[in-house]
């Protein structure tokens, strides 16, 4: 019994069954791009042919993978294992309903995360996400009431002005949002700069905080947590040396 699972082992840590596994997934992305131009049915009975094909595949190396590790429970204690089992176990899903062709070929699209879990720099970045998620929040929610304060503010002084864009809060915080990615927001600026000259203080105040200061906030904690703070470390230390010399 040994054996039968270092067998197993061998081809799930091979790198040729890990390169194959990939390309099944790009053609799986290849699949789903194709799958949505008009196509002759005597060429649709090929892609779904090459469908089955790699949904085979994905079966088999889903159980290849259960089957080396030896248990259901140590298969399953890993959060990515359990990512591949249900799309795996989705896109088993048959596609012959004519009504359900919509929903099959958004299941199909969904293999193609299957990647994620297969290169490991990939995982590193998921992983690396999920845990600035506290952090990040925090920043989140902090620019969030500064949008909402300026979107109140912005709905007061020209939701006459300009109803569409300041009519009411949810039109101004969507704005706001457009403000914050400099989506041409001169041009929502300029349609209230006529009366209130003063108007850009309140957008020019509002792209610092928000889109300059806690946006790149984020991207700070983000580019922390991938690097395993050691930028800040090494900096921190060369203060110390430099305050000691």
């Amino acid at each position: 019994m040994n054996g039968f699972v270092e067998f197993f082992l061998k081809i799930r840590n091979s790198n040729v069954f890990s390169s194959i596994v990939i390309a099944v997934i790009v053609a799986s992305a290849i699949f789903a791009g194709v799958s949505s131009y008009d196509i002759s049915p005597e060429y649709t009975v090929y892609l779904d042919l090459f469908d089955y094909a790699i949904t085979l595949f994905f079966l088999i190396e889903i159980i290849i993978r259960m089957i080396s590790e030896q248990s259901l429970k140590k298969f399953f204690s890993d959060g990515w294992n359990i990512f591949d089992f249900l799309i795996v176990t989705i896109s088993l899903v048959p596609i012959n309903n004519v009504e359900s062709v919509f929903v099959a070929r958004l299941l199909r699209i969904i293999r193609v995360l299957r990647i994620i879990t297969v290169v490991p720099a990939f995982r590193h970045i998921i992983d690396s996400l999920v845990q600035t998620i506290p952090r990040v929040g925090f920043i989140a929610l902090l620019m969030f009431i500064f949008m909402y304060v300026w979107g109140a503010i912005g709905t007061m002084f020209f939701g006459k002005v300009d109803p569409e864009n300041w009519g009411n809060i949810g039109l101004a915080l969507i704005t706001l949002v457009q403000v914050a990615t400099y989506d041409d927001w001169g041009a929502i600026m300029g349609n209230v700069i006529e009366a209130y000259p003063y108007a850009w203080i309140f957008f020019v105040s509002f792209i610092i905080i928000n889109a300059v200061i806690l946006l790149n906030m984020v991207i700070g904690v983000i580019v922390d947590v991938m690097t395993g703070g050691k930028g800040i470390d090494d900096l921190l230390q060369k203060n110390s040396e430099d305050s000691a010399n």
